[in-house]
């Protein structure tokens, strides 16, 4: 494919960009106490070498009040000037066309009190579900104050060496409160119409701007705050439209943090926020940023050459790939890592305070202690099974020289992974197959599909080192009726080698068995594509065909036996599962326990130690956890003959990321 809009550079103002690819600003978790950390320099170095046109480095708080936490990168005075110049340095020695803009962040009643050890302030006195608090009203002096710390915020962001600062005025942070009627119940000079709800945010740039003439300032914008009551699309281009005019870009993102819109997850198409970086574009004369699930550089092109936005934002995408603008300027596509959308390194560590990883990119993070090591001595490498693990472990081995062999029982690659994409909203994770693929092809890694593995094998083969990547086994409940005909475990379901059924009980409330009952609940609903077809031809009414395509065909009851639902789900993708099984009306319970599977029923003990039936039931699935299939492992340890290392599932039931994570670590060991 060829890119004519995407490397063109761009200019913002007396700053010209190179290409057309932005990282926005991620909070990392890498900062120490406020101060930028070597981990966190190594991180943006990579990410120039790679080739992206601006590095947006934050959020940075910029006093006391806008304080997230510890772990956040701070401006808020001059004793963070030597490393934070440290970062526009070392970034600028890595490639001296890139440009580093520091974020200047303010969470106003988004920041937590237990932190700042007092009330956090905002425009008016009204409740965050954020941070389960109720900030105080802003004086007329706290206003004053606040501007001028974004005054001297800027100031030392430009004697950092930073070539711009970006407010971040979007989630709903404090710019974004002044600007909502939902939050600014003001009846002074900065509430009440969209004048003066708009006067803070304009002062506080013209204040920047007359402090810092030559320096260019950006503004992350909520394209619509997807909350009841708040700025929609439409607002939002008014309000762009106004502040443009005092502004060098527009950075244009989703919804607020407390929204009830996906704006991250996999599950949200690609791409389909972009309107909102267009509706924009419509209204100012300034370049424009589009943001949110852009993930892979054909769709960023198509945006561009659409005319929708001027630049991209690909944060997560460079978290997982910080080389994707080199490989897609030299055409080399297929060789990227791509971001599959699973928010399990990134945002899901961000909100439990731990610093930043990546299921994809097993260096993100650690970029100086994970470089490649040089080969001492070619080795002759079995890896047994091609799960996550087993094929990270083989690509990271054949990039540094080994000749590797892949050995897998069944006729494709991918083991848990074919397994993982197929229930709604996760397909993305068919990107690592596809992936995997092509390594295989670059790195001359053999495989031997359908070659079931045993001593005799192994002996034939004779390798210098045994990699067994054999997965996991499911735990059978021990439930009367368990092994009862209509009875599977739920893997088997996504595998196609299980029937479904129209009234299914589904055991076990974890991961497993939430993917599975919205699946269960949707299946042979009218495809997006079917949809598409019918109501553009008009031979299907739209209402119709929407209750075709979102409604429940069939009924699900899941029983859990601990008190929550979702565990090993992350935060940010619980709720929307959990929202989406609601909405399918699917029936959950929890605190119960399973005693017996009858001919068409199924019976527990409820909360209240009650004994309940659940009738008509046709299919029953279990989804009660895994085990550790290793006892290949166990022989080849016994025989003491190779050197033999476990993968994945086969050590320890755990998640892909962590399977990835130790592919690459074992695989760079040897």
């Amino acid at each position: 494919m060829k890119f004519f809009k995407l490397f063109e550079p761009l200019k913002i103002n007396n700053m010209t960009i190179s290409n057309r690819i932005v990282m926005p600003a991620i909070n990392l978790n890498y900062a120490n106490d406020g101060f930028i950390t070597q981990k966190l320099i190594d991180f943006y170095v990579e990410r120039a070498k790679g080739g992206a046109a601006m590095l947006i480095v934050g959020g940075c708080y910029i006093d006391l009040y806008a304080k997230g936490h510890p772990m956040m990168i701070s401006i808020e005075n001059d004793k963070y000037l030597p490393m934070l110049t440290e970062l526009t340095k070392a970034v600028h020695n890595a490639r001296s066309d890139v440009k580093v803009c520091c974020q200047l962040y303010h969470g106003g009643a988004y920041t937590y009190p237990q932190i700042i050890g007092r009330a956090p302030i905002a425009p008016s006195a009204v409740y965050s579900k954020f941070s389960k608090a109720t900030p105080r009203e802003m004086t007329l002096d706290d206003i004053k104050n606040e501007q001028q710390a974004f005054v001297e915020a800027t100031l030392r962001a430009k004697k950092a060496g930073f070539d711009a600062v970006e407010i971040c005025a979007n989630a709903g942070y404090l710019m974004d409160q002044f600007l909502s009627p939902l939050k600014n119940k003001r009846t002074d000079e900065y509430g009440g119409v969209l004048e003066n709800r708009i006067r803070f945010p304009i002062e506080t740039i013209e204040l920047m701007r007359s402090s810092a003439e030559d320096f260019n300032i950006g503004y992350r914008i909520s394209g619509d705050d997807f909350v009841p009551g708040s700025n929609t699309y439409k607002e939002k281009a008014i309000i762009a439209e106004i502040l443009g005019k005092h502004l060098d870009y527009l950075n244009v993102t989703g919804g607020w943090h407390v929204t009830k819109t996906p704006q991250t997850t996999m599950d949200v198409p690609e791409g389909c926020y972009t309107y909102l970086a267009e509706n924009i574009k419509k209204h100012v004369s300034i370049p424009v940023f589009a943001s949110n699930r852009i993930n892979i550089p054909e769709l960023a092109e198509n945006i561009l050459m659409a005319g929708k936005a001027d630049a991209i934002c690909m944060g997560r995408t460079l978290i997982a790939d910080p080389y994707l603008p080199i490989k897609a300027k030299r055409g080399e596509l297929r060789d990227i890592m791509n971001c599959v959308g699973c928010n399990q390194g990134c945002f899901d560590s961000i909100f439990k305070l731990s610093s930043v990883t990546c299921l994809r990119n097993a260096r993100a993070g650690n970029e100086a202690r994970t470089e490649l090591k040089p080969l001492k001595e070619k080795k002759k490498v079995m890896v047994i099974g091609s799960g996550p693990g087993g094929l990270e472990a083989a690509r990271v081995a054949a990039m540094r020289g080994h000749d590797v062999h892949i050995f897998e029982k069944e006729d494709k690659i991918g083991g848990l992974i074919n397994i993982i994409w197929v229930p709604p909203g996760r397909n993305e994770f068919k990107r690592m197959i596809e992936n995997y693929t092509y390594w295989i092809q670059k790195y001359g890694i053999t495989v031997h599909l359908q070659e079931k593995v045993n001593l005799d094998k192994i002996k034939e083969y004779n390798p210098d080192v045994v990699f067994v990547a054999t997965g996991s086994k499911p735990i059978l409940p021990p439930i009367t009726g368990i092994d009862r005909g209509n009875v599977y475990w739920a893997n088997l379901v996504f595998s196609g080698d299980a029937p479904i059924g129209k009234n299914s009980v589904i055991i076990g409330g974890g991961a497993t068995g939430i993917e599975l009952a919205i699946y269960l609940a949707k299946y042979g609903a009218l495809s997006r594509e079917a949809f598409d077809f019918l109501t553009f031809y008009k031979a299907l009414e739209p209402d119709v065909a929407l209750n075709m395509l979102h409604g429940a065909r069939n009924k699900v009851t899941v029983l859990e036996q601990l008190p929550k639902l979702g565990s090993a789900l992350g935060k940010t993708t619980k709720w929307v599962m959990l929202d989406k099984c609601d909405a399918l009306g699917i029936k959950m319970l929890t605190s119960v326990n399973v005693t017996e599977i009858g001919q068409n029923y199924v019976s527990y003990m409820d909360a209240n130690d009650t004994e309940q039936v659940i009738n008509d039931v046709d299919m029953v699935y279990y989804a009660t956890g895994v085990k550790p299939n290793d006892n290949l492992y166990s022989e080849l340890k016994e025989l003491g003959t190779y050197s033999v290392v476990k993968i994945g599932d086969a050590k320890k039931p755990e998640t892909v990321m962590e399977a990835v994570s130790r592919g690459y670590k074992v695989g760079n060991s040897i």
